[in-house]
């Protein structure tokens, strides 16, 4: 994956599926992880107040603190895949 000044173009069609062991998934669009085009934070936690995730969270867990609403927070994350629009 290419960032920063590479990001553009035809890589700009670049989005990121994440999937729970639910089945449940969420997409992003690439650029909202890149610091060049956005101040946002997105975390790929396995850990809270240092101690590992519970299991109906973990063992990882994507959070989005600046969403208003938690629809695209997934807990027991199992994948995460790139595929182009």
């Amino acid at each position: 994956m290419k960032f920063g000044e590479q990001l553009r173009g035809k890589e700009l069609a670049l989005f990121l599926i994440v999937e729970a062991s639910d089945g449940y998934r969420a997409v992003f669009a690439l650029p909202e992880f890149d610091h060049a085009f956005t101040d946002r934070i997105i975390i790929l936690a396995n850990r809270r107040d240092g101690k590992s995730l519970a299991e109906k969270e973990g063992p990882l867990r994507l959070v989005v603190p600046d969403e208003k609403r938690q629809g695209r927070w997934v807990r027991q994350v199992v994948s995460l895949t790139i595929r182009r629009a």
